[in-house]
């Protein structure tokens, strides 16, 4: 059987419309083929459009990002799979492999047919991939949950962050409880996404032609003229637990890697 693959854009709606666009033509196309055949279980893939590289003897569809596509198979997931497949699947989604968008979809497959029992078959390859796909996610996010510093902006708390995963998602909520009188925003440099909060009010999320932030280049200068409460605040607690004779880099390395540390305010000075 010829290969069908589906070209969405590196975002969470636009996975979800083609994964609802992948059901459709499983059902419509396959609908008498013997399910245990494996030219059926891999015949179609989901990957993003960008930087794809194009293979012969292939089909080729391109999903257009379907809001209501997507609210659809999120619902379908919740109700018929549970809450816990539901976020299994969503933190795969937000990991950066190229392949996950396949891998998610074969690992719906079965769980539509298998019920929300499908997170334990770990004997199969697809729900493998897809657990450790979403632990990685996960790991990654409860990190950010504790490395993430803000600065005060003309009365704004403002964080830049650059995670490998599309971790936004995954923490606005945590910052939201946290801070719910607060005005803030969170910007992923990486995915070009932020969060915005408003203060005792629900937070949304930003695409990066939508909002005017500040330019990586003068960054800097512009935090440096606000009174950076936040900021002294950070680094003198850093510096007073610190013990000189206790430190321990390597094993400092260890506990918090460097390229964590590349926005965080107590160690601006050896990123400068």
């Amino acid at each position: 059987m010829k290969k069908i693959v589906m070209l969405c854009e590196n975002s969470i709606e636009s996975m979800l419309t083609a994964i609802y666009d992948g059901f459709v033509i499983k059902n419509e196309r396959f609908a008498g083929v013997k399910k245990n055949l494996p030219e059926y279980q891999n015949n179609i893939e989901i990957r993003p459009l960008e930087n794809y590289e194009y293979e012969m003897f292939a089909e080729y569809i391109t999903v257009k990002t379907d809001e209501e596509k997507a609210e659809k198979t999120v619902y379908a997931i919740r109700k018929k799979l549970g809450e816990k497949v539901w976020h299994t699947t969503l933190r795969a989604i937000c990991h950066f492999d190229n392949n996950r968008g396949t891998q998610v979809f074969h690992f719906l497959v079965r769980g539509f047919r298998m019920g929300s029992k499908v997170i334990d078959m770990l004997y199969d390859t697809y729900v493998i991939s897809v657990m450790e796909l979403s632990r990685k996610t996960a790991n990654e996010a409860h990190y950010f949950v504790q490395f993430i510093r803000f600065e005060e902006m003309n009365h704004i708390l403002y964080s830049r962050i650059e995670p490998k995963c599309n971790v936004l998602p995954l923490i606005a909520e945590h910052f939201s409880e946290r801070f719910p009188n607060e005005d803030f925003i969170i910007y992923d440099v990486v995915k070009k996404l932020s969060v915005v909060h408003k203060k005792y009010e629900k937070c949304f999320f930003v695409r990066d032609s939508e909002i005017t932030l500040p330019k990586s280049d003068n960054i800097k200068n512009e935090l440096a003229e606000e009174s950076n409460d936040y900021g002294m605040l950070w680094k003198t607690y850093f510096d007073s637990i610190a013990i000189e004779q206790r430190k321990n880099r390597n094993c400092q390395r260890n506990m918090l890697p460097l390229w964590y540390r590349k926005n965080m305010i107590e160690f601006s000075e050896e990123n400068s």
